[in-house]
């Protein structure tokens, strides 16, 4: 006669095999947790069979690690610095800095390319500038066009003329109207009217 003992230790051990593993599909949590005892059993079965290669494994996980750390480091850097030096000036300081006949200049260097809707932005960016110039407007890269056409101190003519100007800007860049070399030109033109600023 088998011993209970003996008999009961079989039982369990025929029980505890996969085979007999009547649990429902992991879902969850425990499917992590299975991956992670998986993982965790190929990592030691590959120490235990080829300790170079786990070696070169380790070290090439630790050099990703130190790569994305300096990585986040230095684009924290970069983002401090900028917010520090105020990167929203450094535009209007550069754009200050190329002045109304550079951008005159691009505007035709685009007009002659057919870019006449870029030559129209460039060219209203080189008329914000003159009217600076002026004591018309006050220049700022951030401003809009319109917000220039309401801040000129100009006649009413010359107010009608500047809202007519960004008007036809607006519908050139932003309506999706017809913009060629006359449309162009009339509009250049225009832009180049004698500006009276208002006398106070």
């Amino acid at each position: 006669m088998i011993p209970a003992d003996s008999l009961r230790a079989a039982l369990d051990a025929v029980f505890r095999s996969p085979a007999y593993d009547w649990a429902a599909e992991p879902r969850g949590p425990e499917l992590l947790r299975r991956w992670w005892l998986q993982l965790h059993e190929w990592l030691e079965a590959l120490r235990n069979g080829h300790p170079t290669i786990f070696l070169a494994f380790v070290i090439g996980l630790v050099l990703v690690l130190a790569a994305i750390l300096l990585h986040g480091a230095v684009i924290m850097a970069l983002t401090v610095r900028a917010a520090a030096a105020g990167g929203d000036i450094a535009a209007p300081a550069l754009t200050a800095r190329r002045g109304a006949a550079w951008y005159r200049r691009e505007a035709d260097a685009l007009a002659e390319a057919g870019r006449y809707r870029e030559a129209m932005q460039a060219g209203f960016t080189a008329l914000a500038l003159e009217l600076d110039q002026r004591g018309i407007v006050r220049f700022h890269a951030g401003k809009t066009p319109a917000e220039y056409a309401r801040e000129a101190r100009l006649g009413p003519a010359d107010r009608d003329s500047l809202t007519a100007i960004v008007g036809a800007l607006y519908a050139a860049v932003f309506g999706g109207a017809a913009v060629g070399p006359e449309e162009y030109g009339r509009w250049r033109a225009a832009g180049l009217g004698g500006w009276h600023a208002l006398t106070s």
